[in-house]
Formats: structure tokens, sequence, C-alpha cells
């Protein structure tokens, strides 16, 4: 049963584990009088008392990245189901091959909420056990994964676990919908982390406490938001594609050092786990039906948690991942937003380059609404860790516009100072391509396109003013009304 502690106990917990850190840590050194575990006849005689923290973000203290704003998460982001049983934690050695599967772990939160940022994990291995361990073993951690465990004895290795989790059988199922900004218990997000632990000494009379061991959640968070300077207000946010089902571990994560590295541009992992069979284009669990972000009355922020997405090897716009906004303006329609790099990219990237949606990460977009554009600024945050500066991300440019399709397709762009219109390559000057037949209404002024019977263009109207224009926006008399 989870116990809620008081603030006071809470510091008085914290003491203790202080003190008992410092006694374990001094009988983690290797010594000639171990007592060994088992007896001559290979039966068990003692049990060893192990310890260590668990965290869903880390210590702004204990890191050497550059200085900025850590963020660790809030709320729901940090649950785990330790009510519910909802865990598993398992011993391996150093060269990934199962050990044990640890009987009753006891995990307490470092916190008076449900949700905490820190745990504490406790567990007691046999006599025949710690003599497999040897002085350097791992920690194997998994939680949330709605209590569909792989038998980890069976898997043997992590690379195999990975083979079997990234399976339909394990797949955690977001067909029913996504969580958003308003989390809950129920919405309790998969996690897993994995360490490595050297020059440990299990004695019978000392507990050992480790230190920390870092847990990576299975999704990844978006968060769009209005500038309080935008010109209009959105009226709705959605994500074009996304996959429906979480692989709740990554790929190729067998240590600490693949995740934790202490570098915020290269922090946590650097591609996404896909669903076995993974192929081109397009994936398993692959949704087109756009993706609605939920509003936060509070703060007005459009929120969405989602699984891992591959977007940077898409050829076409209508195959990869993009924000759609619309605003609530006279002439509503909607502007899309890329995941990629337009100015300033970091170390080891291009301006252009499409990024995936990765586990674990923060992507956040502050958009500003202008008369005929907007302009964004995104940040990536993996959680704990330092936000990379907006010009890192997104920027839609002040005088080439984007102009899509109802699909999102790039048609040509527009030059908001000078009306021309420019092909896709952002170069050649073109004619305004909404003259011709079918398009009801000039993207650029949301005027309306007046035809003949033919569809031949006669002239804009504004809907707002009423006055009328030809086909260089000059004003003319109403050509139906003089």
């Amino acid at each position: 049963m989870f116990n809620k502690y008081t603030a006071s106990s809470i510091r008085t917990l914290l003491a203790l584990l202080l003190s008992a850190a410092a006694f374990g840590f001094a009988a983690c050194s290797d010594g000639s009088d171990d007592p060994g575990g088992t007896d001559g006849a290979g039966g068990v005689t003692v049990e060893h008392k192990i310890g260590l923290y668990l965290q869903t973000g880390s210590d702004l203290a204990s890191r050497v990245t550059p200085p900025g704003d850590y963020d660790r998460g809030a709320g729901y982001e940090n649950y785990i189901d330790i009510a519910g049983g909802d865990l598993l934690v398992a011993l391996y050695g150093t060269d990934d091959r199962w050990i044990a599967t640890v009987e009753n772990p006891v995990v307490t939160p470092v916190s008076e909420t449900l949700s905490s940022k820190t745990y504490f994990l406790e567990f007691k291995v046999s006599g025949d056990i710690r003599d497999a361990l040897g002085s350097s073993f791992k920690v194997l951690m998994l939680a949330n994964w709605h209590h569909r465990y792989p038998d980890l004895a069976a898997a043997g290795s992590l690379q195999a676990l990975f083979d079997i989790v990234s399976t339909a059988d394990y797949w955690i199922d977001y067909s029913g919908g996504l969580p958003s900004w308003d989390l809950s218990a129920s919405d309790k997000i998969a996690m897993f982390g994995v360490s490595q632990y050297d020059n440990v000494s299990l004695r019978p009379d000392m507990a050992a406490y480790l230190g920390k061991l870092h847990l990576l959640r299975a999704l990844a968070k978006i968060e769009v938001w209005d500038n309080s300077d935008s010109a209009d207000e959105i009226e709705s946010v959605a994500l074009t594609r996304h996959i429906t089902k979480a692989v709740p571990m990554p790929k190729g994560v067998t240590h600490q050092n693949h995740y934790v590295k202490n570098d915020y541009l290269k922090d946590y992992v650097l591609y996404p786990s896909l669903p076995a069979g993974s192929g081109p284009y397009p994936y398993p669990n692959e949704s087109s039906e756009p993706l609605p972000l939920v509003k936060n009355p509070a703060d007005g922020h459009y929120t969405v948690y989602v699984p891992e997405f591959p977007n940077s090897k898409r050829e076409t716009d209508a195959t990869r991942a993009r924000l759609k906004i619309r605003y609530k303006e006279y002439n509503a329609r909607d502007y899309f937003i890329d995941f990629k790099y337009y100015n300033d990219p970091p170390e080891g990237a291009s301006a252009g380059d499409y990024f995936d949606l990765l586990r674990n990460y923060w992507y956040q977009f502050e958009v500003r609404k202008l008369a005929e554009y907007i302009k964004v600024e995104v940040q990536v945050v993996p959680y704990s860790h330092v936000p990379l500066k907006p010009g890192f991300g997104i920027g839609i440019s002040k005088d080439l516009v984007p102009v899509y399709d109802d699909n999102g397709n790039l048609i040509c762009y527009f030059n908001s100072e000078n009306g021309n219109y420019y092909d896709t390559d952002a170069t050649t000057v073109i004619k305004n391509p909404f003259l011709i037949e079918g398009n009801p209404k000039d993207p650029a002024t949301g005027w309306d396109i007046v035809r003949d019977d033919n569809g031949t263009f006669r002239y804009f109207r504004d809907p707002a003013t009423g006055k009328c224009y030809d086909a260089d926006k000059n004003e003319i008399p109403d050509p139906d009304n003089n």
C-alpha cells in the first residue's frame, strides 16, 4: 500500500536515508573479510539488502551540463503505480545477461504526493544471487507497463528483451485516446531504466545503497501556446500524423551511459524505437487522422502526450507529423508547422533538417500570429534538462509565408511585404495560383474570388468592407453594382 508521508516524516526519512547511504557506501569497498553468502553445502544462509534512488528527473546539483532551467516533470508525468504493483525489478550481469528477477521490491515516493520526482527502491537478494552478481552488475526497472511484463528469464538478455517487447503483445495501446494536460493515475506513462553499479560489496551486516537510476518515459510531450501579442486567438491545434501504440522499452539502451550523457543536446535517446517489423512508411499503428491537442483552461496551452514518431526521413509533407493550427480569424485557414530546424540548428544538424519525435522529450511551441503569417519559436526539452534556445527552433520567415493546400502540401510562398507569390523554390515569382478555378478565397488577403460562368477570374471582393479589386489588387468599382 502507498504511504502518504507528512512533510516532517519526509525530512526524517531523507535524513535516515542519507545516514544509511553514507553507511552503505562505506560498505561498498571490497574487502578480504567478506563472509560470503552461502554455507559449505550451497545453502542460503544470509540475505543482502540493496537500496537506490529512482529518478524521473535529474537533480540539478548533480549534473554538469551548462547552466539553465531544468525540468523534472510535473504531476502524473512522474507517477509510478506502486499501489497497483505495476512494476518489475531485475538484476543483470555486465554482459547484459539476466541473473534474477527481484521479489517483493519496495518503492517509496520521497514526496507527499502520489507523483514524486524521486522514489526510493529497496530489495533483498539471497546469498546465491549475491554470488552470481559479483562486484559489478546492472539493475533494471520497468514501471507502468499495464502489468504486461515478459518473462525476463526466458528472454535471457537485455537486447533480446527489446526484441520481445517491440512486438504487438507488449505495445501500450493508445488507439482509444492519448493523454493530455489533465493527466491522472489512469494515464500512467510506461517507464524504463537501467544502470550499472561497480565495485559493490554486498555484506550481510550492511545495507548497500547504490546511488541513482534514471527512468525514461515512453511518450513525448507536445505543448503549443499563443504569444500574448498575437493578432488572433488560436481556435484549435492538431497533430497531422501519429503512432497509436508505444513500445515501452527504448532500443539499444542497456547502460545508463546510453541515455544519461550529461549533455542536453544528446540526452536522452537519439532515435525512435519502433514496433517490430517496421519498414518503410507507413509504420505499424500509424494514423493520419488529425490528433487534437487539448486546451488547458488555466493557461491556454494545448497539450498532448504521444508515442515516438519517425519524422526525419519522410519525403513529403503529407507523410510527416506536423502541427496544424487554426485561428479565430475572419478568413479562417490552417497554418502548418514542421518539426524541423529552420535557423541555428544544433551541432550535427543543418538548417532544414527534420527531426524525429522522441520519448521523454518535451516539444514546446510558442506561436505569435501576425496579420498574414505566423512566427513560431520552439524549445525541445529533455525532461530534467536545459531547454534549447529559441534559435534552435522553428521560425517562419517574416517575408515569405508558406501557403499550403487542404492536405498540407506546399503550394507556393507569399511575400506579405510586396504582395508577390513565389514558386516552391522560394525564388521564382509566379502568378497568384488562386486565380484558377476551384479556389473561393485568396489565402493572403482572405478576399472572395469572383468568377464568371466559365470559372475565369473576374475580380476580388473584400467580404469585410465590400470593396472590389483587380488581379493586381488595385481597388476598382464594383463590376456588378455600379
